[in-house]
């Protein structure tokens, strides 16, 4: 039957999905999505709901907010469970097209999805959808198929549009292993590349044009200086100069404070004093630390939680040697060095797709490779694989379903107005896991400092709005909610000192097992 492969690998995947959810709890790997979420359908820190996710291009942002709510789960959260099975199923479907066989594909998929089933992250779901599509490119360059090439190519839009960055990276790294010979021979699969070309265009001109407006300037202004202090360690570098500092009215922990994300106060978040002091810091120089850092990035490959993926593409290579393959480890080391060398090493997102890609692609690589004596040898690994993959993840997701219920028990307390929430250290993942379907808690409004505080839609850009700024709330009798680590408390009391000339005092505290709220008060001498 011819659509049965298509059937089978549907069931299965969507049978592996669905008994991970049920007898784990999925969370969210970063606070990046749960903020998206939040921005998509108007709770927690987004006063209202928005396409504008920032992260992921806008289009997404509007396909996302269509998706009604099933049972309490909300439409983001569904789109990107529905992209772990359609990439899962497109990618076993395609390996046994290939002949990978039915276990070597249930192996593969199964290693392949299991994490990003577990501990969700866009970055990984745009970057394992390039990794299908590179794979469907295969499947219709050796058997054909306008069916196939269609949602391949559309798999490839799909990881674009949640995460162009990773889409890129992973094309970049897939060079190789792509049909070239079927895009200079088939007119068909060229038009196809050329319609694909023009909807990412398309996509991205729409996505610049959409924060254009005046209301997303002081956004956009201040967004290429924090990539630079922030990921970029430019920050550590203006610590170093005083005299820079000096001349723009900052201080070591005002830049202390951007670094950690204090975006609140507009005098500090200044987009043009922050241009102008990174212009005269100039350009780094070249350091021992970047090439350490180079090298950081790839030793970061080591991580307990890659290695069965790891080592599994490792031994794949051994057995089933390609220079395609080879090349495309090569391209990516000199990807993951070139990070590290900038100062973002070690992004456990950006490499997971980059490792299922160098594992898929023995196996994608040459269709003789993988019958006989070397599909048999292949099993081993695999099964390996799994196990160790499973001992690994299953201790960490019984922890995180332990330690979300608590957080999730520990919120329904929280007070009824705005509570100040500093960067990451609010558990942000674990009050709103992935398949959360609490109503009371998406109730609660935080007042964030980091990012989108100045985004149009944020619930501090609506609370100053109506005169209840922040900073303000800060110096009157009964002070703001907050929560943020103890590092962050000692930030803050400094600016309460040099900015509002005060004395930062704590008026009460609530503790929970999992969570601590303080109430400050910046107490002046006016």
């Amino acid at each position: 039957m011819k659509d049965r492969p298509a059937l089978l690998s549907f069931l299965w995947v969507a049978t592996f999905i669905i008994s991970l959810c049920l007898v784990f709890v999925p969370c969210w790997e970063r606070n990046d999505d749960v903020a998206m979420s939040m921005i998509a359908h108007g709770y927690g820190l987004a006063a209202y709901s928005s396409p504008h996710l920032f992260f992921s291009n806008i289009l997404w942002g509007y396909l996302v907010r269509v998706i009604p709510t099933v049972s309490g789960v909300l439409g983001y959260s569904l789109a990107t469970m529905g992209v772990l099975l359609v990439l899962g199923w497109a990618t076993l479907y395609f390996l046994v097209r290939l002949g990978a066989g039915y276990l070597i594909g249930l192996l593969a998929v199964s290693l392949l999805i299991a994490l990003p089933t577990l501990v969700p992250q866009f970055t990984v779901n745009a970057g394992l959808l390039t990794v299908a599509a590179v794979i469907g490119w295969q499947v219709y360059a050796r058997l054909g198929g306008r069916s196939i090439l269609v949602s391949a190519c559309l798999l490839a839009f799909l990881g674009y549009l949640i995460r162009d960055k990773e889409f890129l990276l992973v094309l970049v790294v897939a060079v190789p292993l792509l049909p070239w010979r079927a895009l200079r021979q088939r007119q068909e699969m060229q038009i196809a590349f050329l319609l694909l070309s023009v909807a990412i265009v398309s996509a991205s001109a729409f996505d610049h044009w959409s924060y254009s407006g005046p209301e997303w300037q002081h956004f956009m202004e201040m967004y290429p200086s924090l990539t630079s202090i922030i990921d970029f360690q430019a920050g550590e570098h203006l610590k170093q100069h005083p005299e820079i500092l000096g001349r723009h009215g900052y201080s070591q922990n005002d830049i202390d404070l951007v670094i950690n994300w204090f975006f609140v106060d507009p005098h500090i978040a200044d987009p043009k004093s922050l241009k102008a002091m990174l212009a005269e810091l100039g350009s780094f120089p070249m350091q021992e630390g970047n090439v350490q850092s180079g090298f950081v990035a790839i030793k970061a490959l080591f991580v307990p939680v890659l290695l069965p993926i790891l080592l599994s593409a490792l031994l794949l290579l051994v057995l089933m040697p390609r220079w395609s393959v080879a090349l495309a480890w090569v391209l990516c080391l000199v990807a993951l060095f070139a990070m590290g060398f900038m100062g973002r090493p070690g992004q456990l997102r950006v490499y997971v797709p980059l490792m299922s890609l160098l594992f898929v692609a023995p196996l994608i690589s040459g269709g003789k490779y993988i019958t006989g004596a070397r599909q048999w040898m292949a099993l081993p690994i695999l099964l390996a694989a799994c196990i160790a993959n499973a001992y690994l993840l299953i201790p960490q997701a019984l922890i995180s379903k332990q330690w979300a219920q608590q957080v999730q028990s520990d919120i329904h307390g929280f007070p009824a107005g705005p509570i100040v929430i500093w960067g990451g250290d609010f558990p942000y993942e674990l009050a709103f896991p992935v398949l959360a379907n609490d109503l009371s808690s998406r109730k609660i409004k935080l007042y964030g400092l980091d990012g989108f505080t100045h985004a149009p839609f944020s619930v501090a850009s609506t609370e100053q709005a109506s005169g209840r700024e922040i900073l303000e709330s800060l110096r009157t009798a009964t002070g703001i909610p907050i929560i943020a680590s103890s590092e962050r408390m000692a930030m803050l009391r400094i600016y309460c000192r040099e900015h509002l000339n005060g004395q930062l005092h704590k008026l009460a505290t609530s503790q929970t097992r999992s969570l601590t709220i303080e109430q400050l008060r910046c107490e002046t001498s006016y």
